[in-house]
């Protein structure tokens, strides 16, 4: 697996929300990361901390890696989202995932999105409008509270910009006018028709990527047209249980 270093340049705290947006630069001026592949994650290490996964938000450009980090009480996340220094050298393992962009496939887009999880949907909503503004793409970001809609503006703005991207927020507790209330993946199987010739990625808590798989197979939708890292989680789930897979 490749490694390299990269500096912190830009950190941002969304407006109401736990959620920080990180951007990290190569430590050279004229340097270039390696490339990734739109809905990708990478292995960041913070000092103190053991290697963790987080999706990059951005498309492939040599400049900037950027990512949604949810500041939780301890660990290696909270480290990111409030300690960590603009100027500060962190190394990155990657890249990794098996929810990759599919830049042959013409079907539209259903993109479905937990929490932070939005960060490797951006990537591959943006990859897939730079090859095709005329696709339609459904983005569905769900969260517990108005807050963990951290990106409403920004989706909106492309909603504006590409009347192919739809956006669909969507609440699981709180009850706000305008935003279906529900499960996101739920609610996004919803819109599927019979002769709908759809592809589906998702990101977010294990646990919504296990229902949102069971539920778009027994849809009969095929198990090709499905993208998450769910068998990661799995295998890294056997792997803490001592099994072998």
């Amino acid at each position: 697996m490749i490694s390299f270093q990269a500096r912190l340049m830009y950190s941002k705290p969304c407006a109401e929300s736990q959620i920080r947006i990180l951007r990290f630069a190569p430590l050279e001026g004229d340097a270039l990361f390696p490339h990734h592949l739109p809905g990708q994650y990478a292995l960041l290490t913070f000092p103190g901390f053991a290697a963790r996964p987080y999706s990059i938000a951005n498309l492939p450009n040599g400049h900037i890696l950027e990512f949604h980090i949810r500041n939780g009480h301890s660990g290696a996340s909270a480290y990111a989202s409030s300690s960590l220094s603009i100027g500060e050298v962190v190394d990155i393992s990657g890249y990794g995932g098996t929810c990759l962009y599919n830049e042959d496939c013409e079907h539209s887009l259903i993109l479905v999105a937990g929490g932070t999880g939005l960060a490797p949907m951006l990537a591959i909503a943006e990859a897939a409008l730079a090859d095709n503004p005329d696709r339609r793409v459904s983005l569905f970001h769900g969260g517990r509270h108005k807050e963990d809609l951290y990106a409403d503006k920004l989706l909106n703005g492309m909603a504006e910009k590409f009347p192919s991207f739809l956006y669909h927020p969507v609440l699981s507790d709180d009850q706000q006018s305008g935003i279906p209330s529900g499960l996101v993946g739920d609610i996004a199987l919803a819109t599927l028709k019979p002769d709908d010739k759809v592809r589906i990625y998702a990101s977010g808590p294990v646990e919504m990527l296990r229902r949102l798989h069971e539920s778009a197979l027994a849809a009969g939708l095929s198990a090709d047209l499905i993208h998450s890292d769910l068998s990661e989680f799995d295998k890294r789930m056997a792997a803490d249980e001592g099994i072998i897979a």
